[in-house]
């Protein structure tokens, strides 16, 4: 077991989740697919990113 599979089995077991492990190989194929972008977001500093007040999907967004 890796560290990846760690993290996600123990993750997953605080909230009372079980996971099989053809579950974790596809956890693990998304992740190399999509895990370098998300990492990155997490990581950017966003504070200077303006955010829409009153949201509301139904419309165009406002500039």
């Amino acid at each position: 077991m890796d560290a990846f599979e760690t993290y996600i089995r123990s993750g997953l077991e605080l909230i009372g989740v079980s996971v099989t492990d053809p579950e974790i190989e596809i956890m693990r194929y998304v992740d190399g697919i999509y895990g370098e972008a998300l990492r990155a977001l997490e990581a950017a500093d966003l504070s200077a990113v303006f955010a829409e007040p009153d949201l509301d999907p139904s419309r165009a967004p406002r500039g």
